[in-house]
């Protein structure tokens, strides 16, 4: 057995070698350098149910609790106690521990049978094998980008494995497959509560880990359906590590710095055991625009990716020019790219070269478009009058508001307004029988109306409160109940409510529900499907409005914003940007002049106070701390809202704090703290359309009062 007394390259070392070589000197320093995403994989599995996963995965895989090694940290006691079991002729482990030479890994599960042996490696990522490939067509060969990391981190752990068996038993012949553990989205729940049977603490160190309930194993017994499904991925690994698979020698972006997998191991091993920098000259990419290992001014810390881009650009640049990573836009990463690997790093190195002036295929479209809003943010940022003299006629300051387009826009809403918001979870282990992984559950919305003479009430909500009945389908009937009082125009933010209730309609579609055919077409009415690849187009008459597509049109504010349409930015842009909010919510009028559901008429309250600078603060700061009820500092919890709203993973968008609130709900014990939470989500996602209805406040008087005066 190797030595134990110095640093291991370990599984999660190799993947950050994976993404870049350069961050394991910060990532192997975490006292001294600043890493962002330090609770990243904490967070997300909170999110995502990867705890209750994992405890699962023990479950269906046999693994009796003395093999099980979660509480066992050290590298020599894991080594020892993975050894003496390693005697058994079967033995199921979970936390099994192997080392070779300066490589380390702990394997999630490992199933020994005699002188075979199964690797599995859990992860509650999602996976339809009727649909998802291991091997990507373009390039042929490769592994698909998407799975690509999780198949390199099992190979990495064969081949540890492999290594440790020959020296620890070179008399022996083992053989080991591989497997990648998934949620299985082609199976569905034959038990009702699968998430329930495992409840998240903190054990007595701090981590959190999943608990499971007494009669857990009994009921899961009974389960014929295995959600969570271990996938042969032994032949992609072998590939791997024989330095086969094509994105390891293809010339564009090799996976491996263009060596092959092995070599690639030895390499970065070596300088990361030894605590010093990789030595191959630093190449800033797209990447780099993201690195997690930078820090705030008031840091203590060192900025890893400062360093890394000193390299390349003085240091007056880099702390005074716009980097073209503010860039407003999503669709922008494949450009970014490109752009950096061009030198051209800063936004006043642009131009329309890079970046069309406006979008060709719609010149006539209302207001701006998504390349004009990228130019504006451009001019504003960098104080280029050249480019803000194309937008100066709606130009104050740094504030653009097009009154003449909003004018328009608003001339074709019809009174009274509906603002609506959905708190919805998509977990790996469902909740329900009969429900996929992943599978969409809604289980909270808030309704302001803003009449035509003005008034604003918070006229509803909606949250499930017995957590043992499926609630999407009372959900709707609610939500439809709520809304068919009138035709009044119905806005959310952002698409995620038009793609819930339509994910609603097909579990409807499939169910046995007397109305669900009136459900349905309720639903049809106020969404949309303008994508063929996700079925029949149409367009419902009261078809909801996007106020973030408003906004994107119409509104813009450098101060706040930056490169963010996030309503938790727009909501201080339009704040800071409107004395006639600052004068009306200053004072304590919600709750009393504005009805409200959850603030009672006899305690109301002001949504409005001034920093000493004047600025305004985030409301959502006046509210009881969801995070304080459900075990997570402020800071996790605003992390684990930028987490769940990246709209590139679906299955976890508007998961984050809600979700882990939900969570939290369903385990309650005691009165008190259930109330306190429902309360703290109910105000939450109260204050959610309230701003909604803010930002339509500054709209209307700055549009439509100040025209009539």
């Amino acid at each position: 057995m190797a030595a134990t007394n110095f640093r291991f390259l370990t599984k999660s070392a190799f993947k950050i070698a994976l993404s870049c070589p350069h961050k394991l000197y910060y990532y192997g320093r975490p006292d001294e350098y600043e890493n962002a995403n330090a609770n990243d994989e904490f967070l997300e599995s909170l999110a995502e149910g990867g705890f209750q996963v994992g405890e699962l995965a023990k479950i269906y895989c046999d693994v009796p609790d003395d093999c099980d090694l979660k509480d066992i940290i050290g590298h020599e006691e894991s080594l020892k106690r993975t050894q003496e079991l390693m005697q058994r002729d079967q033995v199921n482990i979970a936390e099994a521990a192997f080392c070779f030479g300066n490589l380390f890994v702990r394997v999630d599960i490992l199933k020994k049978d005699g002188n075979n042996i199964k690797l599995i490696e859990v992860k509650a990522k999602s996976w339809n094998p009727e649909t998802d490939k291991f091997i990507s067509s373009r390039p042929k060969g490769a592994i698909a980008s998407g799975i690509r990391p999780y198949v390199y981190d099992v190979a990495f752990q064969k081949y540890v494995v492999c290594q440790a068996l020959k020296e620890l038993y070179p008399n022996e012949d083992y053989s080991v497959e591989a497997f990648l553990m998934m949620a299985d989205k082609s199976k569905r729940a034959d038990i009702d509560g699968l998430n329930q049977l495992f409840k998240i603490e903190k054990n007595l160190q701090g981590r959190a880990e999943a608990v499971m309930a007494a009669d857990a194993r009994q009921r899961i017994a009974q389960s014929k359906a295995q959600v969570v499904t271990p996938f042969d991925v032994d032949e992609h690994c072998d590939a791997i590590i024989a330095g086969e698979t094509t994105e390891q020698t293809t010339d564009k972006n090799p996976t491996c710095m263009g060596m092959r997998f092995v070599p690639f191991i030895n390499y970065v091993a070596d300088y990361y055991c030894k605590g010093q920098r990789c030595p191959a000259p630093i190449e800033l990419a797209g990447k780099c625009l993201k690195c997690e290992f930078h820090c705030a001014a008031n840091s203590d810390k060192k900025d890893g990716k400062r360093e890394c881009w000193l390299t390349q650009v003085t240091e007056d640049d880099y702390d005074h020019r716009p980097l073209i990573a503010t860039l407003n836009g999503s669709s922008l990463s494949t450009n970014r790219g490109k752009w950096v690997s061009e030198g051209k790093y800063f936004m006043d190195q642009l131009t329309d070269q890079e970046l069309k002036l406006f979008n060709e295929k719609t010149p006539d479209a209302p207001g701006l478009d998504d390349y004009q809003r990228k130019w504006l943010q451009i001019g504003l940022e960098t104080r280029n009058e050249g480019i803000l003299s194309r937008f100066r006629e709606h130009l104050n300051g740094n504030v653009y508001l097009d009154v003449d387009g909003l004018r328009a826009e608003m001339a074709t809403w019809k009174y009274p307004l509906h603002m609506i918001d959905f708190e919805t979870t998509a977990v790996a282990l469902p909740y329900y029988i009969g429900m996929k992984p992943y599978e969409q559950v809604a289980f909270q919305f808030s309704h302001h109306i803003i009449y035509e003479d003005g008034r604003i009430e918070h006229a509803g909500q909606y949250l499930n409160e017995d957590v043992t009945k499926f609630p999407n389908f009372e959900f709707v009937r609610e939500l439809r109940r709520q809304l068919s009082m009138d035709e009044g125009t119905v806005f959310r933010y952002a698409t995620h409510e038009n793609s819930i209730l339509r994910a609603i309609a097909g579990q409807l579609a499939d169910s046995n529900e007397q109305d669900k055919d009136e459900l349905i077409a309720f639903i049809r009415s106020i969404t949309h499907n303008h994508d063929e690849k996700k079925g029949e187009l149409y367009e419902g008459p009261r078809d909801m409005v996007d106020l973030l597509q408003v906004v994107k049109r119409y509104f813009y504010q450098l101060d706040e914003m930056h490169g963010s349409n996030s309503i938790k930015q727009v909501l201080p842009a339009v704040l800071n940007s409107s004395q006639y909010l600052k004068d009306k919510y200053s004072q304590p009028i919600y709750g009393s002049t504005i009805p409200s559901c959850n603030i009672s008429a006899s305690q109301p309250k002001a949504w409005i106070t001034l920093d000493a600078d004047g600025h305004v603060e985030s409301p959502y700061h006046l509210l009881d701390s969801v995070g304080a009820l459900i075990g997570m500092s402020e800071e996790e919890m605003e992390h684990m809202e930028q987490l769940s709203t990246d709209d590139t993973d679906f299955e976890v968008t508007n998961g984050g704090a809600a979700l882990t609130a939900y969570n939290k709900l369903m385990f309650c014990e005691g009165e008190g703290l259930n109330d306190a939470l429902r309360q703290a989500l109910l105000r939450y996602c109260e204050l959610d359309t309230m701003s909604m209805v803010f930002i339509w406040e500054y709209f209307y008087d700055m549009v439509i009062k100040k025209n009539e005066v």
